[in-house]
């Protein structure tokens, strides 16, 4: 029985009662029993009705609270019709001449950081503000070809940084070109890039390469499958000289992984890379990227006529080493509870790091043989872009030798940003809502641990293995 059957029966009853009580003045010895019983119906009907009216509300604060939780639902779906709608229009409304705005898709993402480093041998520890923003989009030129261009933020143009400091009066921060590169895809197995592109090798979460870096040259990558062998070579250029040789890396990778479908995945690939040109020349990076003023960033350098190529060496130092790096890489990730634990390794060796000089000081002493890198560490748990959170942590060890990696590749945070140097990295990362994540990094580093660097502070001397710490804070958006 609902409500509206209770609430006619209660109308009936009163109405019962009342003819009821008109008899009981008549006759009231005659019907006293009877309308005691019909107060007594009278109140359990009230009653029944009070607690139908108080199911009624619950349950409509229930549906209320799934109609809500639709709705939100039902907003999101309608934000993607409508983005979908968008790029519908522009390819075949007004003002979309031949479809050419529908076809490109856009992106972005906006980072706010802060960051304390604290050096051994420094006047004080330096702490900043910073931000990235990173704005571009890719378009669909047919069913095989894509091209993407992106733009970011930037300081003096260095190639493993887009940060821009807070700083200099608010003065207005430069935007400059990111990516420009064309996607060539005949078939399933085969992609080719040109261009200013992203990174045609695979790498894992070590820093033995920067993130920040696209790569300008070509590059071909060849898969067997989803799962299977796989391969790539490429080529970089780092300078071009109208007269001497251009320098540059040519470089080649082959692999094997397998992903299955309870989310474990391995993957193991060696790779490697002959920069050309190198030995002899200076630095590639403006002095400006570099904090040694040289852009070797921890590089062997030298001043030897014998060395030095005098066209391109005119004052200041050139790099002392040939850079030919062999690398093997591995990945093993599988579940631990309901969350994914990633495990990943590299090591990597230069064979033309022949490069010594012994004198007075420690400080200018360069051992021989300073050749290998490996690092290796962990992940677990995974912050997803999209789902509010979910988290994760991770853990790196990793050390570079002087001359183990060509140092413009190598990550512009970890030990300063030089070669010389290793410790670890503990990381993690929380998804605050939908596009917005929290991310931590402490780096717990040691530089010069291969070559002393000379410090005045406390007081002038010659400093092995100098502490190194970093902290990084990250508010990141993606859109």
């Amino acid at each position: 029985m609902n409500i509206r059957s209770f609430a006619a029966a209660a109308v009936i009853a009163a109405a019962t009662g009342a003819a009821c009580l008109a008899k009981a003045e008549a006759a009231p010895s005659a019907v006293q029993s009877e309308l005691e019983v019909l107060k007594a119906q009278l109140a359990l009907l009230q009653e029944r009705l009070a607690q139908l009216e108080a199911a009624q509300k619950s349950q409509a604060e229930k549906t209320e609270s799934v109609v809500a939780d639709q709705a939100v639902v039902n907003t999101d779906l309608q934000d993607s019709i409508d983005r979908t709608s968008d790029n519908l229009a522009r390819t075949v409304g007004e003002g979309a001449s031949s479809g050419w705005m529908g076809r490109w898709v856009w992106k972005g993402d906006l980072r706010v950081r802060n960051e304390h480093i604290d050096q051994e041998a420094t006047a004080s520890a330096r702490n900043r503000n910073r931000f990235r923003v990173r704005v571009g989009a890719f378009a669909r030129v047919n069913d095989n070809t894509r091209v993407e261009v992106q733009f970011t933020s930037t300081e003096g143009g260095d190639a493993r940084s887009s940060n821009q400091s807070f700083s200099d009066a608010n003065s207005r921060k430069a935007l400059d070109l990111d990516t420009a590169y064309v996607e060539w895809s005949p078939n399933d197995h085969w992609k080719v890039s040109a261009g200013k592109m992203r990174y045609p090798w695979v790498r894992t979460s070590s820093f033995f390469f920067d993130n920040d870096i696209n790569p300008e040259g070509v590059g071909a990558q060849w898969q067997q499958a989803a799962n299977g062998f796989f391969g790539s070579a490429f080529y970089t250029q780092f300078s071009e000289r109208s007269t001497a040789a251009d320098s540059g890396m040519v470089g080649a990778q082959f692999g094997w992984r397998w992903n299955r479908t309870d989310g474990s995945r391995v993957l193991i690939a060696g790779a490697y890379y002959d920069h050309i040109a190198v030995r002899g020349y200076n630095p590639f990076q403006n002095a400006s990227a570099s904090s040694a003023g040289l852009g070797s960033f921890g590089n062997s350098t030298s001043t030897s006529a014998t060395i030095c190529r005098k066209a391109v060496a005119t004052g200041g130092a050139c790099l002392a080493n040939d850079y030919n790096v062999f690398e093997l890489l591995g990945e093993y990730q599988f579940n631990i509870g309901e969350q994914p634990l990633l495990l990943f390794a590299n090591v990597a060796q230069n064979t033309a790091a022949d490069y010594s000089i012994t004198t007075t000081s420690t400080a200018t002493t360069i051992p021989k043989g300073l050749d290998t890198a490996y690092a290796a560490g962990f992940t677990y748990g995974r912050a997803n872009a999209t789902i509010p959170g979910t988290w994760e942590v991770g853990y790196l060890y990793q050390v570079v030798e002087k001359d183990a990696l060509f140092g413009q590749w190598i990550d512009s945070d970890f030990a300063a940003g030089n070669t010389d140097g290793g410790g670890s990295a503990i990381r993690g990362a929380y998804q605050l809502s939908r596009n917005w994540r929290f991310n931590v990094i402490y780096m717990l580093n040691d530089t010069n641990q291969d070559v002393a660097a000379a410090v005045t502070l406390p007081s002038a001397r010659n400093l092995f293995d100098r502490d190194y710490k970093r902290l990084q804070v990250d508010f990141n958006w993606t859109y």
